[in-house]
């Protein structure tokens, strides 16, 4: 009996060494380091399988909820309370942030509604974004989103306008721009990847503007995007709206993304606030920490 203890020892620490440590741990293991709160959220549209890290929790959205507004932008076109082709007019008054696009072109100049689309989404050119938000309004981009039973993702105002909410006055004071969750930012992606926005042609439309995004650092960066990848996502960057006890307002980045290629078709969503370092760098801890986390992803998801 001894002796068969003996024998049976070692095939059970080996049993046991050979357990595979979910992804979730080693998500969770990765941003162990990280300085500041993370949240994660994936699915993997092929099987259904998620990945969830500390992922119902409320996080700033930066210019994550730019995706929101271009859904509302769809579908009042759709509704024929907007043309595609509407031309706005761009206005030294209406100019906000720092010169992406917009602002380095003259005033008088004339963009179409799809033309202040794709510059909000690609290049996140805020004044773009702020001249949509007038077209379409605040409080109607919030309703559609609770109508997809996205209730804890909302938009507060436009860009650059800090301290004064068309709505939830309160809420912007703790987030600024917008909130939402890891979990409801990947749910948005899927609704869109899957043709469940206004129409399957407006979400394809929505896709490629996806694609064209101009931000790769963070949930694309380290994707072998040379292996036929297709990677749609929109960003955020931001300080948080208070200080800390040192006085430093801390840095929020995220980012969203719908993934497709060989092998995978999955969504993604990662949130950070109260980061500690506060670089605008590609070196930024949120930035290589969201790389990396991304990675995991992918090679947890992707079929031979």
């Amino acid at each position: 009996m001894a002796e068969s203890l003996l024998v049976l020892l070692p095939l059970f620490l080996l049993g046991a060494v050979a357990q595979p440590i979910s992804i979730e741990a080693r998500v969770k293991e990765r941003l162990r380091p990280f300085r500041g709160v993370a949240g994660l959220a994936a699915k993997n549209l092929i099987t259904g399988e998620t990945v969830l890290v500390n992922a119902d929790a409320r996080f700033p959205t930066a210019s994550t909820i730019k995706t929101a507004v271009m859904v509302e932008v769809f579908h009042q076109i759709q509704e024929g309370r907007l043309r595609r082709d509407t031309l706005v007019t761009l206005t030294d008054e209406v100019k906000v942030g720092e010169p992406v696009v917009l602002n380095r072109l003259h005033a008088g100049l004339a963009l179409s509604v799809m033309d202040l689309v794709a510059l909000m989404i690609t290049a996140s050119d805020n004044t773009a974004t702020n001249m949509l938000i007038s077209l379409v309004g605040t409080a109607n981009v919030d309703r559609r989103l609770a109508s997809y039973g996205l209730t804890q993702t909302k938009l507060f105002r436009p860009t650059f306008r800090d301290g004064r909410a068309d709505v939830f006055p309160e809420e912007e004071r703790e987030f600024g721009l917008g909130s939402t969750t890891p979990r409801e930012m990947a749910r948005l992606m899927e609704l869109i990847v899957e043709g469940k926005v206004v129409s399957r042609e407006a979400c394809d439309e929505m896709l490629e503007i996806l694609e064209e995004q101009h931000d790769r650092a963070i949930l694309p960066r380290l994707l072998p995007l040379e292996q036929g990848l297709r990677v749609g996502n929109k960003t955020g960057e931001d300080l948080e709206k208070h200080p800390d006890a040192r006085g430093v307002h801390r840095y929020v980045r995220a980012d969203a993304a719908i993934v497709r290629g060989p092998g995978v078709r999955y969504v993604v969503a990662f949130f950070t606030r109260q980061g500690e370092d506060t670089r605008s760098s590609v070196d930024n801890d949120a930035m290589v920490t969201g790389a990396a986390v991304s990675r995991l992803i992918y090679d947890h998801f992707k079929r031979p």
